[in-house]
């Protein structure tokens, strides 16, 4: 059975293998652990970007879509994108099942379907799906390996992970409109499964939230160049 776990900056930063001067580095603002900070010192397994203050401008009003849809780098990896909700949207209905890249290598690793889910850079249900223009290449272009610890709380045992982030702008599309930017950190040329996920959000009025979402499960050590992992003993 799997463990629930609050881990440590340290903690993380060894699943991950680096400091956390690299983290800055990879995602270009100052990071900090969560509970490291005063008002969120029962909280874990994130990290809280340039004071959680977004750092993207929320654009003229427009209809739910993508302002920077997805594309992939040199090595075939997706990147991110940036979207736009409408106040009052945000229940699109999930597309079809599409495999992200190199899922074919991580799907040879025994019990792989335990521990990764298809992840999404833009959640389905604010249409991340629906509104992306090349369908052909969508899980590709818009999904990434990610584990479920990281991406949807995995049966409660991390309450801080995407989906939480996700919640909150699913709860103010309710009254206003949201602009969301979502990149995946890679810490170098060669890996093909991303460390973690930069998300920030923001209304006309204020900054929601800006963190880094470490693609980590404590109950195993993933090897992100090769797309394979073993548990911890």
């Amino acid at each position: 059975m799997k463990k629930s776990f609050s881990n440590s900056e340290k903690e993380i930063l060894d699943l991950i293998y680096i400091p956390i001067e690299q983290v800055t580095n990879l995602v270009g603002s100052s990071v900090q652990y969560c509970n490291n900070i005063l008002v969120r010192k029962n909280e874990s397994n994130y990290f809280v970007v340039n004071d959680n203050i977004s750092e993207i401008e929320f654009p003229d009003e427009c209809e739910t879509g993508y302002i920077e849809c997805h594309s992939r780098d040199e090595y075939e990896r997706p990147i991110g994108a940036k979207f736009f909700i409408k106040q009052g949207d945000g229940e699109y209905k999930r597309g079809n099942t599409v495999n992200p890249s190199f899922w074919d290598i991580l799907n040879k690793n025994d019990d792989y379907e335990s521990f990764f889910h298809r992840g999404h850079i833009i959640a389905s249900v604010f249409g991340g799906d629906k509104k992306i223009p090349n369908t052909r290449n969508r899980g590709k272009l818009s999904q990434f390996i990610q584990t479920k610890w990281s991406n949807e709380n995995d049966y409660g045992l991390n309450p801080y992970c995407q989906w939480r982030f996700e919640e909150k702008i699913k709860e103010r599309v309710v009254t206003d409109s949201v602009c969301i930017d979502s990149r995946l950190i890679y810490r170098n040329k060669a890996d093909k499964i991303p460390i973690g996920i930069h998300m920030q959000a923001v209304t006309k009025s204020e900054s929601l939230f800006n963190v880094f979402i470490p693609n980590i499960d404590p109950n195993i050590k993933i090897n992100y160049k090769k797309c394979t992992f073993k548990l911890n003993k």
